[in-house]
């Protein structure tokens, strides 16, 4: 039942289903604010809408486009720098919407949307926010990572040792596209001054971020909710093996794990895929490889695990992997400087070694193999820790009313004091 006290949400987002991390959350987080009374509208390139929305009472548009990556290479080039028509109808939907009882909430924009869609929520007048679920906003690459080198980019986005910097995944020509997104981010729909405030996922990067933003735009964190069930602690201890969960990458540091585990001798089960397959099979041709698995699957590979290992050599803005194993008591082995590394107690619920060294996490895996004790403790310290202040779709939620409450409070004093000024 909708609540007339209640501000309005419009969600902005690529997808309209849970194809990745980001649109998982912003539509589960649109879910869980229509289920508390508000009225909240999604906007999406991409179709079909998962049922939940619709289950929800939720108003949905869609615009019926595509990925980027899977149409005609020069059209959906300039469709990712500027989309008219999001920014047309994202513009007809904002004017049939409350003044001053209005957000707009913008997750993921980059995969069909553009950053058009800033714009668009700008001209509309009502305040404008946005979860950044990478370091896109401040980022070229979105990564704030060297890809051919492997290591953290030290660079200042967009200066000219960034515009010269080969750094991007891809080919040249495609860090001048992410480029010129950039200066249409920043310049054109001029983003960071339209917005009342930015969603960091986690401290580490909200820290990571806040030296690249102006200094009037408010960086606050709401973690975002993890999707797991207190099924008691795991037994890691009467575990004999190590679980590494996700893409195969490089960026990901699989390789760094397949060597590490071939190094001690431990056995090793990768739960992901990618094009890295062949080479982490070579590395570590005694591995486990199952390829990936429904989420369920993935819950019960960590449990069954005697550490899970998080090797990623770029910084990331939150593991997943993490939360999920700490939820289960099970430690977790991480690389340093990372958003994986900054949600674990150092000896108390994991272990970190230095970041791209196999011959250091070797020697955890070594250590954990030979230490029933210790990874006992540091699987009960894990699941503790996490229950006593867990990640739940209730304390996701509570952030969000807190902080659209507090905006829509802050732009009523404004105008308000305007009014008198004038």
């Amino acid at each position: 039942m909708r609540h007339a006290d209640l501000p309005d949400v419009v969600v902005v987002n690529d997808r309209a289903f849970p194809g990745g991390g980001a649109s998982k959350v912003a539509l589960q987080s649109a879910v869980g604010l229509a289920r508390r009374g508000h009225r909240v509208t999604v906007f999406a390139a991409m179709g079909p809408a998962t049922p939940d929305l619709t289950d929800a009472g939720i108003d949905l548009h869609l615009l019926g486009q595509s990925d980027l990556a899977s149409g005609e290479r020069l059209r959906m080039a300039a469709q990712g720098l500027w989309n008219s028509k999001a920014a047309e109808q994202l513009g007809s939907v904002l004017e049939g919407t409350r003044r001053g009882r209005t957000i707009v909430h913008i997750h993921s924009w980059s995969k069909a949307l553009s950053a058009s869609v800033f714009a668009a929520a700008g001209r509309s007048g009502h305040a404008v926010i946005a979860t950044l679920h990478d370091y896109g906003f401040v980022c070229p690459n979105a990564a704030l990572h060297d890809f051919p080198t492997g290591t953290a980019c030290s660079r200042t986005p967009m200066s000219l040792g960034c515009l010269a910097a080969d750094c991007d995944a891809r080919a040249r020509a495609h860090k001048l596209w992410r480029v010129a997104r950039q200066i249409s981010l920043s310049h054109v729909a001029g983003a960071s001054r339209l917005l009342a405030a930015a969603v960091c996922v986690t401290d580490y990067s909200r820290r990571i971020m806040q030296p690249f933003v102006s200094d009037r735009l408010a960086m606050v964190v709401v973690p975002n909710p993890i999707d797991v069930a207190d099924l008691g602690p795991a037994a890691p201890a009467r575990s004999g093996h190590f679980t590494y969960v996700g893409r195969f990458s490089r960026e990901k540091g699989v390789l760094i794990a397949a060597e590490a585990a071939q190094r001690a001798g431990v056995p090793l089960v990768l739960v992901g895929d990618g094009e890295l397959r062949n080479e982490v099979a070579r590395i570590a041709p005694s591995a486990t490889i199952t390829g990936w698995l429904p989420a369920e699957k993935v819950g019960e590979a960590i449990r069954a695990s005697r550490a899970v290992v998080v090797p990623s050599l770029w910084r990331e803005t939150q593991g997943m992997v993490v939360p999920e194993a700490l939820s289960a008591g099970v430690p977790v082995i991480a690389a340093t400087a990372t958003a994986p590394a900054a949600a674990i107690e150092p000896g108390v619920t994991g272990l970190l070694f230095e970041n791209g060294d196999a011959g250091a996490l070797a020697h955890l895996f070594s250590r954990l193999a030979a230490n029933d004790r210790l990874v006992a403790d540091l699987g009960e310290a894990a699941y503790r820790n996490y229950w006593q202040t867990p990640a739940t779709m209730d304390r996701h939620l509570d952030g969000l009313e807190a902080l659209y409450e507090r905006v829509l409070s802050e732009r009523s004093k404004t105008h308000r004091s305007e009014a008198r000024s004038a």
